[in-house]
């Protein structure tokens, strides 16, 4: 750390002798428990005492984090999080997907989401919540590319099947737009059950308990992994 000072001393004395050729003195002295560091420009006729212990503590401090911004509940907006970010929140919670899937995925509802003015982060992890986070282990099947439940009453029922998971990411959000705006849609139509929305009903996630789910706790289940999401880097 001395020799860093020294160095930051030698760094001041070059730049001042440029155009000030008189010398510069630097010389370490001790006082009592405190050690300081000394340098006298003769030309101008002044002494600086700078304390060591001063510096140590200013080069020490660490640098406050920015407070982490968490993802909103408003069902129409902007995320927080990128696809990078939404990708990885996938693989934490299943190892079992290959990392270039879970991008692609991510990639694909942060296209169909910005494009029709949805909030990403909402739609992912109520994807996550409904998909298992693509366990698949509930009515709907892998191969149906269905990402958030449409059309699923349960007792089997296996609900809407779409060709790929371009179109599967683009009905879900279509849906969740039914229930947050009253706004046209970007794209071509491919959410059979479009119409079948109040429009404009569900501003955020907790308007979508007894609509989209009949579960009391489904907002609060997609509220906690938003938080979680919330958390990822």
């Amino acid at each position: 750390m001395l020799t860093l000072l020294l160095m930051m001393l030698c760094t001041i004395t070059n730049t001042y002798s440029e155009s000030n050729p008189d010398p510069v003195n630097v010389q370490q002295t001790l006082t009592g428990y405190q050690q300081l560091l000394t340098f006298t420009v003769n030309r101008q006729g002044w002494m600086a005492i700078i304390p060591l212990d001063y510096y140590l503590a200013t080069l020490n401090q660490k640098a406050e984090k920015p407070a982490r911004v968490m993802p909103s509940e408003t069902i129409m907006g902007a995320g927080v999080k990128n696809v990078d970010q939404l990708g990885a929140f996938l693989l934490q919670h299943n190892h079992h997907i290959g990392r270039e899937d879970a991008h692609k995925l991510a990639n694909l509802y942060m296209e169909e989401s910005t494009y029709e003015g949805v909030n990403p982060d909402v739609a992912f992890t109520q994807m996550c919540l409904e998909t298992g986070f693509l366990r698949f282990d509930g009515d709907v099947d892998k191969g149906q590319y269905n990402y958030c439940g449409l059309g699923v009453i349960g007792k089997g029922e296996k609900g809407l099947s779409f060709r790929n998971s371009r179109e599967g990411v683009r009905a879900h959000i279509q849906h969740l737009k039914a229930y947050a705006s009253t706004q046209e849609l970007k794209n071509e139509l491919v959410d059979k059950r479009f119409y079948f929305v109040k429009r404009g009903s569900a501003q955020g996630i907790c308007d979508l308990t007894g609509k989209w789910a009949s579960d009391k706790h489904y907002d609060k289940k997609i509220r906690s992994l938003l938080n979680r999401l919330g958390q990822t880097n």
